[in-house]
């Protein structure tokens, strides 16, 4: 049974590392498009690269969140607190652990601070 667990826990440690290694590598492309300096004297062009560029930085920061919510995963994994809810302290399940390997709370827990 404990084998079980360690196993599943390294499952979830290379998923965990190959979704750091994705996030990072996207993210190298992001200083260059939101370096750009948008001007254009055709007004269409204008907001086209404006849209662009901003969309550019929303998802740089959701990037930025994921890579925080996967390296806190990765941290939890090495402390032997990975799979425990943040929340109420119970097990969260493998299948949530599978879906969303970054998780922190269990489903009930998450739902609850959804909607406060």
């Amino acid at each position: 049974m404990q084998t079980t667990l360690k196993t599943r826990k390294e499952t979830y440690r290379t998923a965990l590392l190959k979704k750091r290694q994705e996030l990072l590598l996207s993210a190298r492309s992001e200083p260059e498009a939101l370096a750009t300096n948008v001007q254009s004297p055709d007004m269409v062009d204008f907001a086209v690269q404006s849209v662009e560029q901003d969309l550019t930085a929303v998802t740089a920061n959701l990037r930025t969140r994921l890579l925080k919510e996967v390296e806190g995963a990765l941290k939890r994994v090495s402390q032997g607190t990975y799979g425990i809810c943040e929340g109420c302290g119970e097990e969260i399940s493998p299948n949530r652990l599978k879906a969303l390997p970054w998780a922190r709370y269990c489903i009930p827990c998450q739902e609850m601070r959804s909607r406060n």
